[in-house]
């Protein structure tokens, strides 16, 4: 190599060191997009505003939500892998990016492990296990002794085969040597719709999807995952409590950004998520109702996180069956 040619080099590398630190300082200076990959109305997208609107103070610049549903979110971690790696495009996405699909599509225009950066969990979700009002059981003991005695005769719903729902049921079925029929719908909503109207008799779900059917016995929540009670179900054991300690269901929501996004503009980010979630009021408000646990990381630790649950995901995908086409 000349010296001209390291010269060059050398005055490349520091223009482009300057231009980072540059982004950085700057950062943000305009609008900033978070990518939701749910339609609007439901507890992510509910929580996703209340984030964006706390995160909007915290940054003195607007954050627009802007949800891009479909495809098992799909489209939105397609947009925001392809959209420029400045910071000004955030996915608040959830296990479906990260870590699912990847083992239910034979192909994604994607790549979840080399085109998005981890910058942090947001979110940890703690799903019930729902059953309708009708079902003669009350907790999780008669409810297994219940669908044992009666192999085949009972359905549960999911938000979509291969989704969070599906396999974290399927994976319960499994460990207790229990058989019920899957229907697979396109979300939540109308699963609930049909366990009012008597064709789907259990599902897991966050806990939003029950309580407005709590008090008029039209649902029951038999239990609920974490290591702790939901402070809006305190009379819901946990699944330990109840008996089952090997049953998780759960799912995440976390930011990731594009690749080539400089490591000063996710710090900014990070440390602007970490004010948010040790914001007391924000919690009470905005997560406290769904259930959602505040969940701030460093990217490593993020990272490190999905590497176990990418494993613990193609288990769980490859013994439900699913398979989803694009």
């Amino acid at each position: 190599m000349t010296k001209k040619t390291l010269i060059n080099t050398f005055l490349l590398s520091a223009a482009c060191l300057i231009s980072s630190h540059a982004t950085a300082q700057g950062y943000p200076n305009k609008p900033i997009k978070l990518i939701v990959p749910y339609a609007a109305g439901g507890p992510v997208d509910g929580v996703a505003r209340g984030y964006a609107e706390r995160i909007s103070k915290e940054w003195g610049r607007p954050v627009l939500v802007d949800n891009r549903a479909g495809a098992n979110e799909v489209i939105a971690a397609d947009l925001v892998a392809k959209s420029p790696a400045d910071g000004y495009t955030i996915l608040w996405g959830a296990d479906p990016t990260f870590s699912t699909n990847q083992f239910l599509f034979r192909k994604l225009p994607y790549n979840p492990v080399t085109d998005l950066i981890p910058v942090s969990r947001v979110t940890f979700v703690n799903m019930a296990l729902v059953v309708d009002g009708r079902l003669p059981v009350n907790n999780m003991k008669e409810f297994v002794a219940l669908i044992k005695a009666n192999p085949g005769k009972y359905n549960y719903g999911s938000a979509g085969s291969g989704s969070a729902v599906h396999v974290h049921f399927d994976a319960f079925l499994r460990q207790e040597g229990l058989n019920m029929s899957h229907i697979a719908y396109k979300g939540i909503a109308p699963v609930v719709q049909d366990m009012l109207g008597g064709q789907v008799q259990a599902m897991m779900a966050g806990i939003t999807a029950a309580t407005p059917y709590l008090a008029n016995g039209k649902m029951k929540i038999l239990a609920i995952n974490g290591s702790k009670r939901a402070k809006m179900i305190p009379n819901v054991p946990t699944f330990a409590e109840a008996g089952f300690p090997n049953t998780q269901s759960y799912f995440f929501i976390g930011l990731t950004v594009p690749k080539g996004t400089p490591r000063p503009v996710v710090d900014a980010i990070v440390n602007a998520n970490r004010k948010v979630l040790a914001d007391p009021v924000f919690v009470e408000k905005t997560l406290d109702p769904y259930a959602f646990e505040p969940h701030a990381e460093t990217p490593e630790q993020f990272a490190a996180f999905l590497v176990t649950d990418r494993k613990l995901a193609e288990k769980k995908v490859r013994e439900a069956g699913a398979l989803l086409e694009n």
